[in-house]
């Protein structure tokens, strides 16, 4: 059996068991979203991490991200603020923060920019 036919039925076993834990996922198809991600789409085309990068990267956005993870709550999840990015922005970036509870990054003097990195976390 070739490789990619094997990495295609795990992916899709692993799928389906996230679409099982998670079955807010199923959202995602519905017409509500669609309609909302197509709005979005249109209302900021461009990668919104990607522009705010210094020199600004022009790349077409492909994903309508949550700007506060929505965690399964249908009101964040359908009325909750977009935001407009490319898949590689998302996929790590996006995902990465959402992960962690906070963005990764330094300043000039080596101080983590994000306000709710533990290092800027008042004990």
């Amino acid at each position: 059996m070739p490789k990619s036919f094997e990495r295609r039925e795990r992916n899709r076993e692993s799928d389906g068991r996230r679409r099982q834990l998670k079955s807010w996922r199923a959202w995602y198809a519905t017409k509500a979203w669609l309609e909302r991600r197509r709005e979005q789409l249109s209302k900021q085309p461009l990668c919104e991490r990607c522009l705010a990068k210094v020199p600004s990267i022009i790349t077409p956005a492909t994903v309508a991200h949550h700007k506060v993870a929505h965690k399964g709550d249908r009101t964040l999840f359908f009325e909750g603020e977009l935001a407009s990015s490319c898949a590689p922005c998302h996929d790590t970036v996006e995902q990465g923060i959402e992960a962690r509870g906070y963005e990764i990054g330094c300043d000039a003097s080596g101080r983590p920019v994000a306000s709710d990195h533990p290092w800027n976390i008042k004990q």
